[in-house]
């Protein structure tokens, strides 16, 4: 080959080599960048005043001084969207308009008693079945002004107490219409088909006009539960009352991060779900903006309030959450830390390497040291290897069918039964690297122990063992490093989705959170996940600091035991 040609390749070789190390280091980039960026939102954000009151009153955590003079403000413009919200729920006119209505309907039933002659009359004149729409057109004409101010009221009011007040009218104007029949009767008796009829189109004109306003009235509620709904989401119970007959702690306070609550205003104040009927008649959720749909109502009213006031209702403040990594979790991971997921995280991984470690090194020594190439060695060499293939979750499985249900290493799920689990999955990656690094042992250093009159043992433990330790080292680090991030084997075996911190005495019978199963059950099955991302990103970061802490640490023990070596 020409030397030029050598050169060529050479160079080639290089710049390949450069480009996939560069490439590697993109992609790590890439991935590693949104976690960092969003973890570390998990500690650092800007906090609402929802957030110090979750401090104060439930961590004990926090100056009552500032705490005070954040609710105030907070209090001062929140009662501008509270006392919109009272005044829809409880309108100051809303006895002289029902009182009004009442009075229309007496009034109408009054006139159709005086009217009982002509109404007769109309009776005698319209036989059977056609005397239907001239009783119905009859009955529009007395209700004309009670059916006005029904249609007045439900545009004007759409409070609650209206569409209770609106359900009993119909059972007035039903009972109205019973009683009229008395006053028509002095003037002939009526046979039992014209008095059905009689109660049945008399007050159907009313009736029909009653029914579209409450079918208004109860749209216009169903959007403001909706809409109240979204306001206790933001910003928590509006009376102290309500907060103590709260039982979940996300309905006693609001939202604690100001990313997540205006998130919340967004989808659940300024637009709510509204249920609607579409041409087939089939019942439709649809999303909608308030200031759109129910423009010129209280209801557009109270949402530009929450949107105007937003911020002075929140006072967000920028903060450092220190509390996140030795807090307790709440409700669900909504409230609080991941302390609990973070000890058990250590617990499983120190007690897989403590089971795995020694294991691994004298089954190691076995085979470096020991073993003869034959059938038997041959085989178990291959049972190595094939169990280092073997999928997590079927160590999970038998872990828990063997440790829990049959060798009964625990009653239920365990620390103990976890990280035996998890010994044994990394038990053939430890296996493998610990031989390698024993057969990198140069021969002349056995030779040597030997020649000074050291039996085998003795110079395996003195001299071979030290020798082969920083390699040995590599291996069990990659092996902590997975045994630190699995979650199928402890599934079964030891994890647990809530539950507090768990002593150390209580490894051998308690089951405990951990970080891999509490990120996969958060990701995949939590109610609010969309609303607690920061609790997500924020326990993977933390996964891979303790990973990379964990292997700092082998790290910095292999280096010292190299430099050891070399003298």
């Amino acid at each position: 080959m020409k030397t030029s040609t050598r050169k060529i390749l050479d160079k080639s070789f290089s710049a390949l080599a450069l480009s996939s190390m560069a490439i590697m280091c993109a992609a790590a980039v890439a991935f590693l960048a949104p976690i960092i960026i969003n973890g570390s939102g998990a500690v650092w954000f800007k906090a609402t005043v929802e957030h110090f009151k979750f401090l104060r009153e439930v961590l004990d955590r926090g100056s009552a001084q500032e705490l005070a003079a954040m609710t105030e403000k907070s209090d001062a413009a929140r009662e501008k969207l509270y006392s919109l919200m009272r005044a829809y729920e409880s309108p100051a006119d809303f006895k002289k308009i029902s009182g009004a209505i009442a009075s229309a309907r007496r009034a109408a039933f009054a006139e159709a008693a005086k009217k009982s002659a002509e109404f007769v009359k109309i009776l005698d004149e319209n036989k059977g079945a056609a005397s239907a729409p001239v009783i119905k057109k009859f009955g529009e004409g007395i209700f004309a002004d009670y059916s006005g101010l029904v249609s007045g009221a439900a545009k004007r009011s759409s409070s609650p107490a209206m569409a209770e007040f609106l359900a009993g009218e119909k059972e007035a104007l039903q009972d109205g219409a019973r009683a009229v029949l008395e006053d028509f009767a002095k003037i002939r008796k009526l046979s039992v088909l014209e008095k059905g009829r009689v109660r049945r189109e008399l007050p159907a004109a009313a009736l029909e006009n009653l029914g579209a306003a409450s079918e208004k009235v109860s749209e216009d509620n169903a959007a403001y539960a909706a809409f109240k709904e979204g306001v206790w989401e933001l910003l928590g119970p509006m009376t102290q009352a309500d907060k103590e007959a709260a039982k979940m702690m996300r309905r006693k306070f609001g939202q604690t991060r100001m990313d997540v609550a205006r998130k919340v205003l967004g989808e659940s104040v300024l637009r709510i779900r509204v249920n609607s009927t579409d041409s087939s008649g089939r019942q439709t959720s649809e999303s909608v903006l308030v200031a759109e749909r129910f423009k010129g109502t209280p209801l557009a009213e109270m949402a530009k309030c929450a949107e105007e006031n937003f911020t002075a209702m929140m006072q967000p403040r920028n903060t450092f959450y220190w509390g996140f990594l030795f807090d307790s979790p709440y409700d669900s991971n909504i409230f609080g830390g991941i302390f609990p997921m973070i000890l058990g995280t250590f617990y499983l991984t120190v007690g897989a390497m403590i089971f795995a470690a020694p294991l691994g090194i004298v089954a190691a020594i076995y085979f470096s040291e020991y073993a003869k190439n034959g059938r038997v060695v041959n085989f178990l060499r291959m049972c190595v290897g094939t169990l280092a293939g073997v999928p997590s979750i079927v160590f999970g499985l038998f872990g828990l069918a063997f440790l829990i249900n049959t060798v009964k290493v625990s009653e239920s799920k365990s620390v103990l039964a976890g990280s035996i689990t998890l010994a044994l999955l990394i038990l053939p990656t430890i296996i493998r690297s610990c031989e390698e690094a024993l057969k990198t042992v140069p021969n002349s250093y056995r030779e040597a122990a030997l020649g000074l009159g050291a039996g085998k043992w003795r110079a395996i433990c003195t001299v071979i063992l030290p020798a082969a330790l920083p390699g040995m080292l590599t291996g069990i680090i990659i092996s902590m490093g997975r045994a630190a991030g699995e979650t199928a084997p402890i599934i079964f075996t030891a994890a647990t989705s809530t539950g507090a911190a768990i002593a150390l005495a209580d490894v051998f019978t308690e089951a405990t959170p951990a970080l891999p199963w509490n990120i996969y059950n958060i990701c995949s099955e939590h109610e609010m996940a969309d609303k607690i991302e920061h609790v997500q990103y924020g326990m993977v970061l933390t996964l891979i600091a303790i990973v990379l802490l964990l292997n700092s640490v082998a790290i910095v023990l292999r280096d010292r035991l190299q430099k050891k070596l070399r003298g």
